[in-house]
């Protein structure tokens, strides 16, 4: 990042304040650049990848005293009356959201130099795993914007966007954002990032659509290579051995990859041996050669997992483990899960028990929502549904896998019947951003906990309720609070968990400190003060950001008029400080 954006960056609350104000919070009442020569591949370093191992079992003012405009245009246009053209949005800083569609304002960039931007998107991390950080980029990277800052353009703007979500598995916006920004593709690190990804994505006849005209308009020998691909793809093998010939010409010496087009061309279907960390292009050669896949392979990217995981031949458990880091990454969506789901045996209903979910595997969780979603008794449902919430992290509850435990949660009838389970479905409910549903259960919930029946669970969801202004923090007193929740050893968590209510509730009234040099800030640029908060918390996300770290960035955006983002974000990291059964 620059020096220029540095600046950019306001501080919050200052540790001690924040340490000073949480207690009080319970008498708070709430309601890069373009590559020289090889473009840069989507996916990470072979290296930094982790192995999928079979799991365990407004404008100025003008001069008031200028003369008035000359009128111009039509003499037949009324008098006083100026007519303009309207002129198109420049397709660089189109996109498909707004504020009316959960995008951020127009005017993100007000104010902020192109080059501090430009290092923000570029900067946004691969491997996000929080499902709030990943919403909050993806409505930034589609808001249709009205402008960039001064300064040098060095990479098409669309094209970074489209990068940056590629980066984080969202193949879709990445696609819906190139119908609007046709440039994309003239880019070639962009082109190459959509390209792996579509392919990735199971869309490989779209990939291999657009292969030929990248090819004639890039240089580069791994676009011969995709080439290859596309024509094992399509059946066309005679003209792979033209291709090599071509590549190696152009000085390409992917000797693993000339040897594997070989076998294609050869009818080879022995198992593919000693590819351990494969690039995009020799992973897509051995998926689309048909032969068996070495299970011992390293993969990372939500891309190539998305597309292990729907590979038949592997064994299921291996299956299972990459479907749910592809998930956790972005790179699957919940139809695409239940997909896989369907090669998972019936499961024997004695073992989906709460003890087991103690010891989670993809497998079981995969076992309770096959069996969750083909329950007929409410009673049996409901408790498959607490198996499934203890057997998953707050990171799937808040994202695709909990949407499809919403799914059936929608079934449950509000009657004490369903008492035991309130604080569970309340809980998905706000993680999933459905405040309003979660209400009623939040009610039952707090009926259960004046009865002094829940055994403590109102005391891990009244917090995250908090957060959404359902509960007031004066209902509830503290002391009883941490004795529910663990008594002393559970202090360290109530009190992380107290900092980030005071930065919710107290973050958008705190007051902006100065800049670096003393000076008074100008105001906020929202989508730096957005990028900040993501790049900050990266692959650790919110639930893995220390409490006074994350109540630092909350009230940085709160007061830069991003309270929904901020709200999201701390409820994720409540959540994950109060997890059922911890």
């Amino acid at each position: 990042m620059t020096d220029s954006s540095k600046r950019h960056r306001l501080g919050g609350l200052t540790a001690l304040a924040l340490v000073l104000l949480a207690p009080a919070v319970l008498a708070q009442q709430g309601p890069a650049p373009a590559p020289t020569g090889a473009p840069l591949s989507l996916f990470p370093p072979p290296q930094a990848a982790e192995p999928v191992t079979a799991p365990a079992a407004e404008p100025p003012a003008g001069d008031e005293t200028a003369p008035a405009p000359a009128i111009t245009g039509d003499a037949r246009s009324p008098r006083g009356v100026m007519v303009e053209e309207l002129q198109a949005q420049d397709p660089e800083l189109a996109g498909t959201m707004g504020p009316d569609n959960g995008g951020l304002p127009a005017d993100l960039w007000q104010g902020l130099p192109r080059a501090d931007v430009e290092a923000l998107v570029a900067g946004i991390p691969a491997g996000l795993t929080s499902p709030a950080l990943r919403g909050a980029a993806r409505s930034l990277l589609l808001t249709s914007a009205d402008g960039l800052g001064a300064g040098e353009k060095t990479r098409d703007f669309a094209a970074l966007r489209a990068e940056a979500l590629l980066r984080i598995g969202d193949a879709d916006g990445a696609d819906a954002l190139r119908n609007v920004a046709p440039a994309i593709l003239e880019d070639e690190g962009a082109a190459l990032a959509w390209l792996e990804m579509q392919f990735f994505a199971g869309n490989r006849q779209a990939a291999c659509d657009q292969a030929p005209g990248l090819l004639s308009r890039f240089q580069h020998p791994v676009w011969q290579k995709w080439q290859i691909v596309c024509q094992v793809a399509n059946g066309q093998t005679d003209a792979v051995y033209l291709t090599l010939d071509l590549m190696r010409e152009q000085g390409d010496k992917d000797d693993l990859f000339a040897r594997l087009a070989e076998g294609v061309v050869a009818g080879t279907k022995t198992p593919v041996k000693g590819v351990l960390e494969p690039t995009a292009t020799q992973l897509a050669l051995i998926l689309v050669s048909g032969r068996p896949f070495p299970p011992e392979t390293k993969l990372g990217g939500p891309g190539p997992l998305a597309a292990l995981a729907r590979l038949p031949s592997l064994p299921l458990p291996q299956r299972l483990a990459a479907a749910e880091r592809a998930l956790t990454l972005g790179g699957l969506d919940g139809a695409g899960l239940l997909s896989i789901y369907e090669s998972v045996p019936d499961p024997d209903a004695k073992l989906l028990t709460v003890a087991a979910a103690k010891k989670p595997t993809p497998l079981l969780r995969a076992q309770v929502l096959k069996a969750l979603r083909a329950e007929p008794t409410p009673a049996a449902k409901a408790g498959l549904f607490k198996v499934a919430m203890l057997a998953s992290s707050t990171e799937q509850q808040a994202g695709p896998y909990g949407a499809l435990l919403l799914e059936e949660a929608r079934q449950f009838r509000l009657t004490v019947g369903f008492a035991s389970i309130a604080p569970l479905v309340a809980r998905l409910h706000l993680l999933q951003g459905e405040k309003t549903a979660a209400l009623p259960w939040v009610n039952l919930a707090r009926d259960d906990f004046n009865a002094a029946k829940d055994e403590g669970a109102f005391a891990r969801l009244w917090p995250l309720a908090a957060a959404h202004d359902l509960v007031r923090e004066t209902d509830f007193e503290r002391a009883r609070w941490i004795r529910e929740l663990g008594g002393e050893a559970a202090r360290d968590t109530a009190d992380g968990v107290l900092i980030l209510l005071t930065a919710l509730h107290g973050g958008k009234d705190a007051p902006l400190p100065p800049l670096a040099d003393g000076s008074t800030p100008p105001g906020q640029v929202k989508g730096a003060v957005l990028l900040d908060a993501i790049n900050a918390m990266g692959k650790d996300g919110p639930t893995g950001t220390p409490a006074l770290d994350l109540a630092d960035i909350l009230t940085n955006l709160s007061r830069a008029g991003l309270p929904d983002q901020a709200r999201r974000i701390g409820a994720e990291a409540i959540a994950g400080l109060l997890r059922p059964g911890a």
